[in-house]
């Protein structure tokens, strides 16, 4: 079983300390660059719930950026988070959205759902074309960017 360090090192407020503490900046320092007062900035790095999109904005500022990593024990399961996360990448810079704004965008009009089924065809694709399909899926699914 994890001990609690190990759970707590995965924490998104432990990669804001880290990467605070990398970029030399105290609690109130980083607190003046994204708004926040210092005793909200220590909350955050000790475990106060934040989105991923909150995590990003700050990691952000000190210049750092948050990326997600899939792991899976199948391989052909790995390899097929590796393409999609891939995809939700290249979708975002394409469409001018934060990583976890494509993902629940894609996820919720059906654009990972295409990617799963399609997945052999679409990875013959540019990430252009791909982001293209995805976008009229989404749409036809009630989605508007």
């Amino acid at each position: 079983m994890n001990s609690k360090k190990e759970t707590e090192s995965t924490t998104l407020g432990t990669i804001i300390r880290m990467e605070r503490k990398r970029a030399g900046l105290t609690q109130a320092q980083l607190g003046a660059l994204i708004g926040l007062k210092e005793s909200r900035v220590s909350k955050i790095e000790n475990g106060a719930p934040i989105t991923p999109e909150v995590a990003s904005f700050i990691l952000g500022k000190m210049g750092s950026e948050l990326q997600f990593n899939v792991v899976s024990a199948n391989k052909d399961d790995m390899a097929s988070a590796t393409f999609i996360m891939s995809v939700v990448h290249h979708f975002s810079k394409i469409k001018g959205l934060s990583l976890a704004r494509a993902f629940r965008y894609l996820k919720t009009f059906k654009g990972v759902d295409y990617l799963i089924k399609y997945q052999d065809i679409e990875q013959t694709l540019s990430y252009e074309d791909i982001a293209f399909n995805l976008s009229r899926v989404c749409a036809n699914n009630g989605g508007a960017l």
